[in-house]
């Protein structure tokens, strides 16, 4: 079986990643705009991924690619932002009990799109188990055209506005 360019670099990468203090969620090897794009998404256990650490990781592991990709690329080191992608399956167990969106490649007889609560991670079978409407329905990954968990932005919003009106409170 060939191993795909995204695992040979993340097998290559992960030790040195993970001595810097940061998870590798996923790496993807793409052409956009005519260039060879190799991404690398960052998580961090206890914080979030700022620019610098970007940058630190990027120079760390810049060499080690360039041993393994011959072709002209563009490295792109960067966080995985408030609504994270689900690229693989491992990032789907990552993620489990989270509110999750999915958009399929083609449509079933309840549509296209689903936003619910991801219960279960098959791995043996590469699928999923996701809550919404008050019923549970399986996705295989296979069918799975793009993923990402879903941020409460109305939630946080929320949150913050009943925190400045506390603080405005507490100055009387």
């Amino acid at each position: 079986m060939k191993v795909k360019i995204e695992e040979k670099i993340e097998q290559k990468i992960s030790s040195k990643i993970k001595e810097l203090g940061f998870d590798i969620e996923y790496v993807e090897c793409v052409k956009e705009g005519g260039k060879n794009i190799v991404r690398i998404v960052l998580d961090k256990e206890k914080d979030s991924v700022t620019i610098d650490d970007c940058e630190m990781v990027s120079r760390s592991i810049e060499e080690d690619i360039d041993q393994l990709v011959k072709n002209e690329y563009v490295l792109e080191v960067s966080s995985p932002g408030l609504e994270r992608q689900l690229k693989n399956i491992k990032l789907f167990q990552k993620y489990i009990h989270s509110e999750i969106y999915i958009k399929l490649f083609k449509k079933q007889e309840d549509g296209k799109e689903f936003t619910g609560i991801l219960k279960e991670v098959d791995f043996e079978n590469e699928k999923i188990t996701l809550e919404y409407e008050n019923k549970e329905k399986e996705f295989l990954l296979k069918d799975i055209a793009t993923a990402h968990t879903v941020y409460d932005f109305d939630a946080i919003l929320k949150e913050n506005s009943d925190h400045v009106n506390l603080n405005k409170l507490s100055r009387f």
